[in-house]
This record gives C-alpha cells, sequence and structure tokens, in this order.
C-alpha cells in the first residue's frame, strides 16, 4: 500500500465537532456503518445489525455526548464510552463494539449497575447465556467502585452472515490492586478453569514485579462448551523482548512470529515500549493453561500520524497474507467530511496466531477523541 492509498489526516477537532451536536446513538451507529460500508457489507445487512445496536445502547444512547462524559469511561484516554474494532481472523473480517453502559446516576455505580442490568437483557438473545456470568458476578461488583476505572464492559460482535455474539468485561482490580489474583482464582475455580489457571497464578508475584499488570478479565456469553474466558494484562514501561513473558505462557503462541509483528507496529526490533501495550490469555475448559496469546499493541506515542500507522498496520497484513485494501478504505470512510488530522484513530493494532500454516488474526481499535480534554 502507498500513500497515496491513505486517507488525508483528519482532524481530532473534527471529530470533536461531528460527536458533540448528535447522540450517542447517532454518533456510534454513523461510525459503525461507515466500517461496514469500507468493508463493502451490503446495506440490508448493516441495517440489521443496528436494531442490535440500538438496543444494547438502550437507554444512554439517546443522551447527548457533549463535550464530556459523566463519569468519564476507563473504555478511552478521553473518557467516551465506547470503541470500534475490526478483526479479520483468517482473512474474514469480524466488525465489534466495546463500550460502557452509562446508568441513569451519573457515577461509577450508576454505570455498574446499568451494566449488570443490561448482562440480564442480554439472556434473551439468541445463543446466549449468562449463567456463568451469574456466577461470578458478586466477586466483581462494589458499593464504591473507583472513578475511571473499568466497571461493568460488554462488546458486540458481528460476522456477515451470522447472529452477534456478546461479552462481558469484568474488572480483577475491583477490590483494589492487591487483591487482583484472589479474585481470579476465586473466579477461575467457579469456571471450572482452576487447573488452567494455575499456571499463570503461580507466576502472579513474578508478572507484577516485571510490570505486567492483571487488569481485565472477559466471559464469552455464548452457551456451550467453546466459549472462552479471556483475562487481559497491562504492561509497563519495559524491554520489547519482554513483552513476550505473559503471552508466552500459551499453548499457541509463536514467539518469532509475534517479534516480526512488533518490529513491524513499532518500527523497530528493540528498545524500551513505554506506550503500555497489552496482552490477552484465553482459556477453555479442557485446556491445561491458556490457550491462546493475544498481543494488543498500541499506536499513539509511536507513529507520527495515522498514515504512518496505517502504513504499517498494512505491511503487517501483507505479511500475514490479508489483503489491506478493506482496512484503508474503513479509514477513508471515517475520516470523509472531516478536516485535516492531528490525532489517532487508530488505537491498537491485535495480532494471534493460531496454527504456523494460518495468516495471524489481526485486528485495528478504533477511538474517536470525542472530547477535547483526557479524562481525569
Amino acid at each position: 500500500m502507498t500513500s497515496a492509498q491513505l486517507p488525508d489526516e483528519i482532524s481530532g477537532l473534527g471529530i470533536r465537532q461531528d460527536a458533540e451536536t448528535k447522540t450517542f446513538g447517532q454518533f456510534l451507529e454513523e461510525k459503525w456503518t461507515a466500517v461496514c460500508n469500507g468493508l463493502g457489507i451490503d446495506q440490508w445487512e448493516t441495517e440489521t445489525v443496528l436494531a442490535d445496536l440500538r438496543e444494547v445502547i438502550h437507554p444512554w444512547g439517546a443522551r447527548p455526548v457533549g463535550t464530556r462524559c459523566d463519569p468519564p469511561s476507563f473504555v478511552s484516554a478521553d473518557g467516551f464510552p465506547a470503541e470500534l474494532s475490526v478483526s479479520w481472523k483468517a482473512g474474514r473480517p469480524e466488525v465489534r463494539i466495546l463500550f460502557e453502559s452509562l446508568g441513569s446516576d451519573p457515577t461509577p455505580l450508576g454505570c455498574q449497575e446499568a451494566g449488570r442490568e443490561l448482562t440480564r437483557r442480554l439472556a434473551g438473545s439468541p445463543g446466549t447465556d449468562i449463567a456463568r456470568y451469574l456466577g461470578v458476578e458478586d466477586l466483581f461488583i462494589t458499593s464504591a467502585p473507583d472513578r475511571y476505572r473499568a466497571t461493568i464492559w460488554h462488546s458486540l460482535a458481528w460476522r456477515p452472515g451470522k447472529r452477534p455474539h456478546y461479552k462481558v468485561y469484568l474488572n480483577p482490580q475491583v477490590h483494589g490492586l492487591d487483591r487482583a489474583y484472589d479474585v481470579m482464582a476465586e473466579a477461575m475455580h467457579r469456571l471450572g478453569l482452576a487447573d488452567a489457571w494455575e499456571p499463570v497464578a503461580h507466576r502472579g508475584e513474578e508478572l507484577a514485579r516485571r510490570g505486567h499488570e492483571l487488569e481485565l478479565m472477559a466471559l464469552d456469553l455464548d452457551g456451550g462448551d467453546t466459549s472462552r474466558v479471556k483475562v487481559y494484562f497491562r504492561h509497563l514501561p519495559m524491554p520489547m523482548g519482554e513483552l513476550d513473558t505473559v503471552a508466552a505462557l500459551a499453548h499457541r503462541y509463536e514467539p518469532a512470529r509475534a517479534a516480526r509483528a512488533r518490529g513491524v507496529i513499532y518500527g523497530r526490533d528493540g528498545g524500551t515500549v513505554s506506550n503500555e501495550p497489552m496482552t490477552c490469555l484465553a482459556f477453555r475448559e479442557g485446556t491445561p493453561g491458556p490457550e491462546e496469546a493475544n498481543v494488543y499493541l498500541r499506536l499513539p506515542d509511536n507513529t507520527r500520524s495515522d498514515a504512518e500507522a496505517a502504513l504499517r498496520i498494512a505491511r503487517l497484513m501483507e505479511v500475514e497474507g490479508i489483503d489491506p485494501r478493506p482496512h484503508a478504505e474503513i479509514l477513508r470512510q471515517l475520516t470523509a467530511g472531516l478536516p485535516g488530522h492531528t490525532g489517532g484513530l487508530q488505537e491498537l493494532c491485535s495480532y494471534r496466531t493460531i496454527s504456523p500454516q494460518m495468516p495471524a488474526d489481526i485486528g485495528v481499535y478504533l477511538r474517536f477523541s470525542a472530547y477535547a480534554e483526557p479524562a481525569a
């Protein structure tokens, strides 16, 4: 991909002005539709899944975006409560939205309670099962959630021709960072994954000491034995090679391919990484330890512009045999009509290997800088 194929730079100011005059629902529907248009998805299919999106962000989707989110959401640096992403799995795209429900009470407790209520509403969706969530919910709630930390989040993931799938995100740090591993140990015990979690728990103190911070847990809300539990680590400033430490606990991790991906996205193969990338370990019942690892390489403070970020993502896609043109078209659709650019639309590039014979799964996470200032 050449720079001529990339969209012109978009303006953070342009996005903010675009957002302030709309409701959350209008703004997110427009961005979702732009992503689907970039992928060439049939308009009728896009409209069908928009009904599901409207339902999961009801009633707060009717609120104006305004000039700030109160309380600010930990989903984004500026406090905006949602991000979109596209993942190419086996070369096929999946569109997702991650969001924090806003409660009628504008406090972290209001958001937590709104998240609990949405999970129960999702129980009526086809193919959705919340039994595992209900079995651990009490571990992840509190009467006084911290401001600008994760409460109970959700995601909707959709691949054309399929029904939407839902996931719930929980905060192991809800009772303090020092108790995060205790919370996870009890949750994994209740979920029948104590043996799978043990290799990670055994190294918990070491991982924390080396700067790998246990941050989030996610549950697939699908029924059946293939549902995953995912555990996310945030990496504090550390040598680039140290990023392998968590991912190497997974059975399917391929360190040489992951190192190549890091080199492409970071533009180098060494030095200190200080923009807090993340790693997710996936667990399934019957697997002795983490099954897969997904690394999330952060783009802001690493690339000079969205155009440079897009070029690096395109190179990584080409290395993996994935057509980068839909990604470029998504950016063009998202930036159409906005003035020229100062901020990062592309926040993270995710990378996960499934087998040496298959392309890696690559994802791009999009944040919209809807507010002028970072959240406090």
